[in-house]
């Protein structure tokens, strides 16, 4: 009695679908037919019998050089020259409370918003950015304070027109 083990490998769509329809021409399961492969490709046979593996890989990596060299350069995703120009200038620490700006807690509580998506939002922009949100209005960045309680310094926000 032969025992049976099952492989499991994962394969692109494509080339499963060519391996399906080459089964069925050969009016085999596609199963059997790898197993065929995998016998030969064994027994050293594989190299013989077919052609060898398509490669086109190279052609289409030229190809898409191509079309990359022929889009025009953009200032707004131009890479930085040198990791310093990467970063973004510290945000701006204030003594205390802004008159009328409340915390990105009070922000998201007060809009019922993420506070997670204002944060990440404003890690990545600069003091007097506004952001401008569908349900929640805009709203100008105006640096970070101390909290009253202790901790970090949280960012504070400040309502601004919607026509700005």
């Amino acid at each position: 009695m032969m025992r049976r083990s099952q492989l499991a490998i994962n394969c692109p769509a494509p080339l499963l679908q060519r391996l399906r329809a080459e089964a069925q021409r050969q009016e085999v399961t596609a199963t059997a037919l790898v197993l065929q492969w995998i016998e030969a490709g064994l027994d050293g046979e594989l190299g013989r019998s077919s052609p060898p593996p398509r490669s086109d890989l190279e052609a289409r990596l030229d190809a898409l050089e191509q079309r990359l060299d022929a889009l025009p350069a953009s200032p707004i995703w131009a890479m930085p020259s040198s990791p310093k120009q990467a970063t973004l200038p510290p945000p701006v620490l204030v003594a205390g409370p802004i008159n009328g700006a409340i915390t990105t807690a009070e922000l998201a509580q007060r809009t019922g918003t993420n506070r997670a998506a204002w944060n990440t939002w404003a890690s990545k922009a600069n003091t007097g950015d506004v952001r401008r949100h569908d349900k929640a209005g805009s709203w100008r960045l105006m640096g970070k304070a101390p909290a009253e309680v202790g901790g970090p310094a949280r960012w504070l926000w400040e309502q601004c027109l919607d026509n700005i």
